[in-house]
C-alpha cells in the first residue's frame, strides 16, 4: 500500500472568514505604523522660536505633527499655544487643528 503525500493541510486556507481578513488587515496596518518620535530640548526651543514668531506675527508656518502613527504637515499660522495643556492651535485655509506638542516633529517658516 502507497502512502499518500498531502503536504501539510493544516496551514493551507480553503477559505477566509471574514473576521480573520479584517484582523490580518489591522495587523498589517499595524506594522505600517511609526512610533511617535521623540524631541530633545534643543529641537524644542527652535520650535518654540518658530511658533512664537508665527502667532506673534502671523507668519505662515509648515507643521510636520505625528498623530495615530504616521506623520502629517499643515501649512497655516499659529493662532494659540497653550503652555499649560501643551497644544497649539494651527489656523489653516480651510480649518484650525489643535496639535499636542508633544506630537510636532518641526516647524519651519514657509
Amino acid at each position: 500500500m502507497e502512502k499518500l503525500h498531502r503536504g501539510n493541510k493544516l496551514w493551507e486556507m480553503k477559505f477566509v472568514l471574514p473576521e480573520h481578513t479584517a484582523a490580518l488587515k489591522q495587523w498589517r496596518d499595524a506594522q505600517d505604523k511609526i512610533s511617535k518620535p521623540t524631541l530633545d530640548e534643543q529641537e524644542l526651543m527652535e520650535i518654540g522660536h518658530v511658533v512664537m514668531d508665527s502667532l506673534k506675527h502671523e507668519l505662515d508656518v509648515k507643521v510636520v505633527y505625528w498623530e495615530d502613527g504616521d506623520f502629517c504637515e499643515v501649512v497655516g499660522i499659529v493662532e494659540r499655544v497653550d503652555q499649560q495643556q501643551k497644544y497649539i492651535k494651527v489656523r489653516t485655509e480651510d480649518d484650525i487643528l489643535t496639535i499636542k506638542v508633544d506630537c510636532l516633529m518641526t516647524v519651519e517658516r514657509s
